[in-house]
């Protein structure tokens, strides 16, 4: 017995498309690339076609008539650090609109790792960087910056060059947490700041600073110690502060992860929070919700700055724009359980 040959189905082209649809092939080949010429009415009718046919785009042939590659590289400094994912899920819902793909790296917050990660992205011709808390200024970085790819920068700004940046008003952030912290009695706070090289580590102490100076607080210069955005460096400054004879009354750490290890050093030394320590911390992870950590923070927009980042880029590789663009985002203080009033001092019998 002779088996028939299987039937070969054919491959369904754009000009069926465009027959099944009812509308010109370029329309079809605009639709389905995301160009914003096509009303969304006839790009629905388009992709509903495209889907009945079971018709898929062809990749190579998209970026050789396009001249792109319809991916995006992103370099993260932590990638274990609880607020990455929630900037990285906003890159990524603008990228899904733009059918582009991301290719992800983390530096570690190393410069030569951040290099040389840059030279693997802008090899593989990615149509744009998304640089999260990264070097900016460094000439090998300017170099690779200014070589024609498209960038943004995220929650890190440059201190010499004018660029599309998104970030946060540090200084609203900082003075609510302040001045919550005053509404409760305290004078003496100290403060934990991030990583030398963070421009947004700079914004929140100069916050902090000015915020001491005008509601006329203990400005012991003493009360700022060197963080780096980390639970180790929380926990040796934590140790610092509680070690002092004249320790603060209330810590703000320039972010959660550190907030987390100053709780780890006051449950160490059998100081309670807030009954004997004030707490507050910057960002407002997941984890800062949780009932045994309770910890009053400065809230981030991270998902949506994450699409603000990637809206601006994808704006930039459109050659929408010439200028530069900078969009800061409002924070806001969220109130737990680890700020309470000055402690009061026991008299002695």
């Amino acid at each position: 017995m002779v088996k028939k040959a299987a039937t070969v189905k054919a491959k369904v082209s754009i000009h069926d498309v465009a027959r099944e649809a009812g509308v010109a092939l370029s329309t079809v080949s605009n639709a389905l690339s995301g160009k914003d010429n096509v009303k969304e009415s006839t790009r629905k009718k388009v992709q509903e076609a495209a889907d009945r046919l079971g018709y898929r785009v062809s990749f190579v042939a998209r970026s050789l008539r396009m001249q792109r590659t319809f991916t995006l590289g992103v370099l993260l400094a932590d990638v274990s650090n609880p607020s990455s994912p929630d900037f990285l899920r906003g890159v990524e819902d603008l990228a899904d609109r733009e059918s582009c793909s991301l290719l992800v790296c983390n530096t570690d917050g190393l410069l030569d790792k951040q290099i040389a990660h840059m030279r693997v992205l802008l090899d593989r011709r990615v149509d744009g960087l998304v640089l999260l808390s990264q070097y900016c200024d460094p000439p090998l970085v300017r170099e690779l910056l200014n070589s024609g790819t498209p960038f943004v920068l995220l929650q890190r700004r440059s201190r010499q060059h004018v660029d599309d940046y998104v970030g946060a008003d540090n200084h609203e952030g900082i003075t609510a947490a302040i001045e919550h912290l005053v509404s409760f009695g305290h004078k003496r706070i100290g403060f934990i700041r991030g990583p030398t090289e963070s421009t947004t580590a700079d914004e929140r102490l100069e916050a902090y600073r000015l915020a001491v100076e005008r509601l006329k607080l203990d400005d012991d210069p003493t009360l700022v110690i060197q963080g780096n955005y980390q639970v180790d460096g929380g926990y040796r400054a934590g140790r610092e502060f509680l070690s002092m004879d004249k320790r603060p009354t209330a810590i703000l750490a320039a972010n959660d992860m550190s907030a987390i290890g100053v709780m780890n050093a006051a449950s160490e030394a059998g100081v309670s929070i807030p009954g004997d320590l004030s707490l507050i911390g910057l960002d407002d992870i997941e984890l800062a919700s949780y009932a045994p950590i309770n910890l009053t923070t400065i809230a981030l927009q991270r998902r949506d700055m994450g699409t603000a980042a990637a809206t601006l880029l994808m704006d930039r590789i459109r050659k929408k724009r010439k200028k530069a663009k900078q969009v800061l985002f409002p924070m806001k203080l969220v109130v737990r359980g680890s700020t309470g009033p000055v402690p009061v001092k026991k008299k002695l019998k």
